[in-house]
């Protein structure tokens, strides 16, 4: 199980339900537990992701990256099991300049792990980058959509992957939102219909794991 560490961090942390409080710290534990982490770098320059994995019982910090493809950074990283787990993520662009950075230090625990949020802060003024890790990623399809109000064909059906830590497809049942129900609906199957003009987000989560789209809507 994930705990966060009672004390911010550089990045901005949105803890998802079911972690353990900061008055109950995780006690270490042993063997090795593999993450999930997922980094949505659409529209950004993002090239690259690096995450960086750090402890006082790990001598050398452990380095690995993360496959890009169609704007979303994941892999699974292995890490030993115990508390004070410093986990750094790192971009950067097709200059190998460094363009976002956030980190996150956590408790581990042998088994499945609820999912973290960390919000990636731009160093030059991008935009922000969300990640997660967690025992689970959801990637929602397609990642982005246009609609239009003035269109026969007002509507647009979203589909889910659910990966477990180790890279595999899972099954599971997903829960879907609008941001603005205004701009666009969904419903349980994921079936998007547009509403009126805007931009908003449709989120899919699965055991406190997110993925989402952009809907696009004009007149």
């Amino acid at each position: 199980m994930l705990a966060t560490r009672c004390r911010s961090s550089v990045a901005t942390l949105a803890l998802v339900a079911g972690l353990v409080s900061c008055g109950n710290p995780t006690p270490p534990s042993s063997g090795q537990v593999s993450v999930r982490v997922t980094a949505d770098v659409s529209g950004t320059p993002v090239a690259a992701v690096v995450v960086d994995v750090s402890a006082p019982d790990i001598t050398s910090p452990l380095v690995f990256n993360l496959a890009i493809v169609s704007g979303i950074a994941s892999g699974t990283i292995t890490l030993p099991a115990g508390s004070s787990r410093t986990i750094t993520i790192r971009a950067f662009d097709a200059g190998r300049v460094q363009t976002h950075s956030g980190s996150v230090t956590i408790n581990v625990q042998s088994g499945a792990n609820p999912t973290v949020s960390i919000v990636l802060a731009p160093l030059n003024g991008d935009v922000p980058i969300h990640a997660t890790l967690g025992s689970v990623t959801v990637t929602v399809a397609p990642i982005s959509s246009s609609l239009s109000l003035g269109a026969a064909i007002q509507t647009v059906q979203l589909t889910v992957t659910l990966l477990d830590a180790q890279g595999n497809e899972t099954n599971g049942a997903v829960s879907w939102a609008t941001h603005e129900p205004g701009v666009a609906a969904v419903d349980a199957t994921g079936l998007v219909t547009a509403v009126g003009v805007g931009q908003t987000n449709v989120v899919a989560t699965f055991q406190g794991a997110v993925g989402s789209a952009t809907i696009t809507v004009t007149p």
